[in-house]
């Protein structure tokens, strides 16, 4: 437990000292939007080259060019321990899948308030929403880590949904 201790604390801090490039994402979302030709306000951008324990989950403001929501989010407990470094579309991995999705319908679910996301590339995520990949809270979640779906806070988890629900795009940066 207390090696456990030596590796968890410091990247707790690294990741609050990080000083993300706000540009980078929000240009990212720009060139995302135009690739799959999305003209809804919002995109949701998730940058698994951080860590768990990092905020990296941005949702990206296109109309005033700005980032206003951030926040942990989960990945597959078998895409790794700190990153999400294995990906998979195959059901029954319990690894997350990379690329770009479309967010579509709420529901109330297992996980409480959800959202369904359908993956647009094929071979990569186009299995997602037949593996029931969505968007969902963290509360009764006993671990940081999902079966590969996208977990947020609760406190964050209601608003990204109601803000991106019904055909925002959703991007894996891997």
């Amino acid at each position: 437990m207390k090696k456990l201790l030596y590796i968890i604390v410091p990247l707790l801090l690294l990741s609050c000292l990080n000083n993300t490039n706000d540009d980078k994402y929000i240009e990212f979302s720009k060139e995302i939007v135009k690739q799959y030709k999305n003209s809804k306000r919002y995109v949701i951008i998730v940058d698994f080259t951080k860590n768990i324990f990092s905020e990296r989950l941005y949702l990206v403001d296109l109309k005033t060019d700005k980032i206003i929501l951030r926040s942990c989010v989960s990945h597959g407990y078998k895409s790794g321990y700190l990153y999400a470094s294995k990906l998979s579309n195959i059901s029954g991995s319990n690894q997350s899948s990379g690329g770009t999705y479309m967010t579509m319908y709420t529901y109330n679910g297992k996980w409480g308030y959800s959202m369904k996301i359908k993956g647009l590339d094929k071979g990569v995520n186009d299995l997602a929403f037949q593996r029931e990949i969505v968007i969902h809270s963290t509360k009764k979640m006993k671990t940081p880590w999902s079966l590969g779906c996208f977990a947020t806070s609760e406190n964050i988890n209601k608003k990204l949904i109601n803000l991106t629900k019904n055909g925002c795009l959703l991007h894996v940066i891997n």
